[in-house]
């Protein structure tokens, strides 16, 4: 019954047909009940009907050959019946908002600054320990804690400033500035050239001070250069390798949407002579380019001025694509600057979205090398 009653609903009908008059004894044959009637001209009526009635009018219309066109319409069916047509935009935006709220109120990228003696690697990797990483909720971090905790964890902090802007953890470190490490290492032993977590050693004349698993910085030694039983120790130039896993990181800015300027190939230029600190042109560039870079050239006397033509073009590169160039790119870019017996055993990709279309990418580069130094 309830449903009945929400069915309920009036219509407004033009009718058009031959006989007015026959169409309404029809229509009352067959029980409809008709409010109000009025004639508009010979052939048209306008009718007030229920909803419920509408489709008996339209089979005596069809039967008189007429022509029915609703004027009208008021009732809750009617409410209800745009409130279907729109209803999947009404949940695809509630869908919408009720996703943007659950994705702002979480952590989805981790921006580290440091200077040189921390690598942002080291704090990210001691944040994933204490289990602060992309998709935490923001609710579930005290950034005052988290600074104690990474101060606790890490001597080389001196000062840190954790905070959370948008959807970014920002973390600032500055570092301790102490005097240059004093070590035990004593002329002809073998030190460690630089961080890492030490993998095989391999010792041809000395006596190693490291095994697989500890972790070494720089200026420790890693072959002490002292041969013998104790009590009968003699004194060795120290000779090995030993192999550790270092981590480098590289970035890069590359732009994949919106606009950016590039050269189109035209090229302007001033040809002038310095003399005496005055400027004789022999040649002036017309310059018409909205947009340029300008490089001069400064030969003594005869100096040169170049315009390079930029323009503005519509960027629209498939990510993926370009996050795996640049990282091919960062990686070739790594090994020119590697010995020969380094290899790259792992790579890190994150990807950061920043402002106008652009996009940064930083890669930690997991590299298996030779550390072993000796010292001058």
């Amino acid at each position: 019954m309830m449903f009945d009653k929400l069915k309920t609903g009036k219509l407004v009908l033009d009718v058009s047909v031959p006989i007015p008059e026959k169409f309404l004894n029809l229509l009352w044959k067959e029980n409809v009940i008709i409010e109000k009637a009025n004639r508009i001209d010979i052939t048209t009526i306008r009718l007030e009907i229920d909803y419920e009635n509408y489709s008996e009018v339209e089979k005596v219309v069809k039967k008189c050959r007429g022509k029915v066109k609703i004027i009208h319409r008021e009732g809750f069916i009617f409410v209800v019946s745009r409130m279907k047509k729109q209803i999947s935009l009404i949940i695809g935006g509630v869908v919408f908002i009720g996703g943007l709220y659950l994705l702002s109120n979480q952590i989805w990228a981790v921006d580290i600054s440091t200077k040189e003696n921390i690598a942002p690697y080291e704090i990210r990797k001691e944040l994933t320990e204490l289990g602060v990483k992309p998709g935490i909720s923001k609710g579930d971090i005290n950034v005052y804690a988290l600074e104690k905790k990474l101060e606790d964890i890490n001597s080389n902090i001196l000062w840190i400033r954790a905070r959370i802007e948008g959807s970014t953890l920002k973390i600032v470190i500055e570092e301790k500035v102490t005097p240059p490490k004093l070590t035990n290492a004593h002329i002809g032993d073998c030190v460690a050239g630089m961080d890492g977590e030490i993998k095989r050693v391999y010792v041809n004349s000395g006596t190693a001070k490291v095994v697989s698993g500890d972790i070494v910085r720089e200026g420790d030694v890693l072959i002490s250069g002292i041969q013998g039983r104790e009590g009968d120790e003699y004194q060795v130039p120290a000779k090995g390798t030993v192999i550790a896993n270092t981590f480098y990181e590289k970035e890069m800015e590359l732009q994949i949407s919106g606009k950016k300027l590039e050269r189109t190939g035209h090229i302007d230029n001033d040809v002038y002579l310095n003399i005496c600190g005055r400027k004789i042109y022999l040649k002036k560039a017309i310059n018409k380019f909205k947009y340029y870079d300008k490089i001069e050239t400064n030969r003594g006397v005869i100096n040169e001025v170049m315009y390079f033509q930029r323009e503005e073009k519509e960027v629209n590169e498939n990510k993926d694509e370009i996050v795996k160039k640049a990282a091919n790119q960062l990686e070739e870019s790594l090994l020119k600057s590697l010995t020969n017996d380094a290899k790259i055993t792992n790579k890190e990709i994150n990807v950061q979205d920043i402002e106008d279309g652009k996009v940064r990418i930083k890669v930690m580069f997991l590299v298996e090398q030779n550390i072993a130094m000796t010292p001058n």
